[in-house]
Order: C-alpha cells, then sequence, then structure tokens
C-alpha cells in the first residue's frame, strides 16, 4: 500500500521576538508559507509557491515582520529572483530579478537594513517594485550557493561552526559524504552546561534530504541528548528545545537537568496546493 512522501520542514526563527516561519515543502516543487507564534504555539497557514524556494537563502527580520528569500521557477519572465514579503505570504513588495542560481537571496542586520546576496549591479529593483522602508547596506560577500547566506544567518542567530568538514564525492551523482562531517554548536539561551550540536553528514543522494543533518544535545556533566536525523532543531527564546520531523513539529522543554518527553504540537503532512490570495496589507509596505 503506497503512502504520501512526508513533507520537508525548514525553520528561519526571528532573532528578538518569538516568531517563526516555517517552508513546508512538498512535493518537491510546491512550498508553503506559515507563520509560527512560539510563545502561543499558533500557526498561520499563507500562501502557496510553485516551483524552487532555497531556504538556506532566506532570513527573517529580527521582529518577524518581513521575510526576504530566493525563489526560481526556471522559466520567463523572471527564472530566479530574490524577494521581500510578509510572511505567511510570497506576494512581494520588493524584488531583485536574478536569472541564475548563484548566490541570491540576503539577510537582515537589523528590521531596517539588509544585504542583499547579489552582485551590485544585479541590486536593480524590478520595475513596479519599491524598496520601502528597507535600506541596502552590502551585497554577496562571496560567490556561491546556499553557504553564502546560511553560514551568516547560522552566525547571527548563535551557532558557530567547530569544524569544516571534509566533502567526499560519492561519485554517480550521488552527492557527498562528510567525513569528518562538519559541525556547528549553540549554547542553550538561558542555562549553562548545555549545548545543540548540528552535524551536516552528507549532502545530496537519492531518495534523501538534500542535506543530512544530526541534532544533538551536548550536556557539559556527561552524556548527550541525540535526536538523530531530523530537517531542522534549534533552542526557542524560553529555552526550549523545538525541532522538526517527519513533517511535524516537536517542542521539548528543557529546565536544568529535567529532561520532559517530547511532544508533538502540529502535523502538516495533509496539506494540499491551494491558490491563496494575499490580503491587502501584505501587498504593501
Amino acid at each position: 500500500m503506497s503512502t504520501s512522501p512526508e513533507a520537508r520542514l525548514w525553520v528561519l526563527l526571528a532573532r528578538n521576538e518569538p516568531y517563526g516561519v516555517i517552508f513546508r515543502r512538498g512535493p518537491s516543487k510546491q512550498v508553503m508559507l506559515i507563520k509560527w507564534n512560539t510563545r502561543r504555539d499558533t500557526f498561520e497557514h499563507g500562501q502557496w509557491f510553485k516551483g524552487r524556494v532555497y531556504e538556506r537563502r532566506c532570513d527573517v527580520s529580527p521582529n518577524g515582520e518581513f521575510l526576504i528569500y530566493f525563489a526560481a521557477k526556471q522559466k520567463p519572465p523572471l527564472y530566479s529572483w530574490t524577494a521581500i514579503s510578509k510572511p505567511p505570504y510570497f506576494t512581494a513588495i520588493a524584488l531583485w530579478p536574478k536569472g541564475d542560481c548563484w548566490n541570491g537571496g540576503g539577510w537582515f542586520m537589523d528590521d531596517k537594513r539588509i544585504r542583499l546576496n547579489h552582485s551590485p549591479d544585479e541590486a536593480k529593483l524590478q520595475p513596479g517594485f519599491q524598496p520601502g522602508p528597507i535600506k541596502i547596506v552590502g551585497y554577496g560577500e562571496y560567490r556561491g550557493e546556499n553557504s553564502t547566506v546560511w553560514d551568516i544567518v547560522r552566525s547571527q542567530n548563535g551557532w558557530k561552526r567547530i569544524a569544516a568538514g571534509n566533502y567526499i564525492d560519492r561519485g554517480s551523482a550521488r552527492g557527498w559524504k562528510l567525513s569528518p562531517p562538519q559541525r556547528w554548536q549553540k549554547p542553550h539561551p538561558r542555562e549553562g552546561g548545555f549545548t545543540l550540536e548540528m552535524t551536516i553528514v552528507g549532502i545530496g543522494g537519492k531518495d534523501v534530504p538534500w542535506y543530512q543533518i544530526e541534532y544533538r544535545v551536548l550536556i557539559s556533566t556527561g552524556g548527550t541528548l541525540d535526536l538523530g536525523l531530523v530537517d531542522w532543531a534549534d533552542w526557542d527564546h524560553r529555552g526550549d528545545l523545538i525541532f522538526a520531523k517527519k513533517g511535524a513539529i516537536f517542542r521539548q522543554e528543557f529546565r536544568k537537568s529535567i529532561f520532559a518527553e517530547p511532544r508533538q504540537i502540529a502535523d502538516f503532512n495533509s496539506l494540499k496546493f491551494e491558490e491563496v490570495v494575499a490580503p491587502s496589507e501584505a501587498c504593501r509596505w
């Protein structure tokens, strides 16, 4: 008996407010935006997009009000572009054409300033759009793909890379194995002695997420709490461990040395594509 593939989830957390933006992907070229109030664990379903959204070249403003994202349809009139929108909607209120998939996207320096991950000569707004209150204060720092934004966003959000990893080509378009893996760590925001570790063990391959990432909590007194292969994990503002796995969101309360069982707070697997029109307030600055 066949079953539908599980949705894949990626989350961006606002740095200063209890909000998150969830990219719900599945099938592969259908992506839905969901806004998450992490204090109340309420979810506002938004728009779908048919195409590819490069979620690791995206960022949410520190107050959670704006999203900068990189997307592609690979067909005219715009092959690819960077846009700013008001989550949970993709409708652009500023848009910069890109044309290819090198670089693209950007990140927020603060609520009103971004670095656009384009070269300066690619930083021309599409006719009909205005930059609004957002100012561009810099451009792409080097040529590349996801790392041109993802590394910077992680660093701004408290992650520190402690091992670059060694890439080994698996051959025959099966991607890369990282041995030793690439490792990032983020300390608990309130309690000393706990560190969340992100370990990238593989990139690419067949019938697997593009990034194969393992997460675990390191405990300074000894031992670990292993999450295994999951889509995403982080600490929230109050210090709980939150993670995405098999199309669902989980919360695990984290109070000093007491580990509660993780509880599922949302399951997005049953959602299917539908046309959603953004409200007027999401279409203007």
